[in-house]
């Protein structure tokens, strides 16, 4: 491909047709003839190499790749507007931008919906999308602008990476409640139960248990903290989760929340994000938020 046969005005073309699938909409919305828009959908069929839009009795559809490229364009265009606009004229409720946000599943439990109800009300026009990836893939996808954040537990390089810290998380035992007195949880009766083993990718919980080399007799794997509260609230089963998700899961009536049993190992949490961001007027907007709602000093250990 050819980059320099590709121009802003084609790439907004692609999006439009993309969105609208209709080529007299997209004429209307981009201020062109149909035969100009036709024209340029022509240019950059031949600069990518694919056809991108299949004529369909209901509308333009997507090919394959079309569907991996419409995202990121969408993504550029975006960032292009948001970043002409001078930071102090930079207004949240006229912001039009997604930002793509790779959380692990705590991540998305815990700071998805504080996160969405702040912009509706500040910024009611961005969307958010999220996705999951092991911590391995983070610093790629930052850098490839498949992410604009990522929330996590992990080191990266400084060169090109930022990082602000947000909070410090610790470890808790979620079991079934007992009748009667509650009972303390001690060493023995924690190694001698059964345990739920949650599986994210790279879940520092996990990591933190092998390198105390806690024994834990496994009972069931699961890929993720969703179906844990019915799990542990019907059985005898205990499990060793973060502090803030056990905290959120521990509502429920059904649950006990236990201190962990032996040294709490305490992992930091940080937002990361590419440099080329530093000045980008929006992305600096959306930090602030997350700064604001989720950033904590210090950890506070479970009662």
């Amino acid at each position: 491909m050819d980059i320099n046969r590709l121009d802003l005005n084609l790439l907004k073309i692609f999006d439009s047709v993309y969105r609208l699938r209709n080529l007299t909409e997209v004429a209307k919305e981009v201020n062109l003839s149909q035969p100009a828009v036709s024209h340029a959908l022509g240019r950059l069929r031949e600069a990518l190499s694919d056809r991108l839009f299949i004529r369909t009795p209901g509308g333009f559809e997507p090919t394959e790749r079309c569907e991996r490229l419409a995202p990121p364009v969408r993504a550029a265009l975006e960032t292009i507007k948001d970043s002409l606009i001078d930071s102090s004229t930079f207004r949240p409720e006229d912001c039009t931008r997604e930002f793509r946000l790779l959380l692990s599943d705590v991540g998305e439990m815990l700071l998805a919906p504080a996160l969405m109800s702040r912009l509706r009300e500040e910024a009611p026009q961005v969307k958010l999308a999220i996705f999951q990836a092991p911590r391995s893939s983070y610093e790629r996808m930052l850098r490839d602008r498949e992410v604009d954040i990522a929330v996590g537990h992990l080191n990266m390089p400084r060169q090109t990476m930022r990082r602000q810290s947000l909070f410090q998380d610790g470890c808790v035992v979620l079991r079934r409640k007992q009748s009667g007195r509650r009972k303390i949880l001690t060493r023995e009766v924690f190694e001698q139960s059964y345990h739920v083993m949650i599986m994210p990718p790279d879940d520092p919980v996990e990591e933190n248990l092998a390198d105390l080399h806690v024994p834990r007799k496994i009972m069931l794997r699961i890929p993720n903290y969703f179906a844990l509260p019915e799990v542990i609230g019907t059985s005898d089963l205990l499990a060793t989760v973060p502090s803030r998700i056990g905290r959120h899961l521990g509502g429920r009536a059904s649950l006990e929340i236990h201190p962990v049993p032996f040294p709490e190992p305490v992992f930091d949490v940080h937002m990361y994000w590419h440099m080329r961001h530093d000045d980008d007027p929006a992305h600096t907007w959306l930090r602030g938020i997350f700064l604001e709602l989720f950033q904590s000093p210090r950890y506070e250990a479970a009662p």
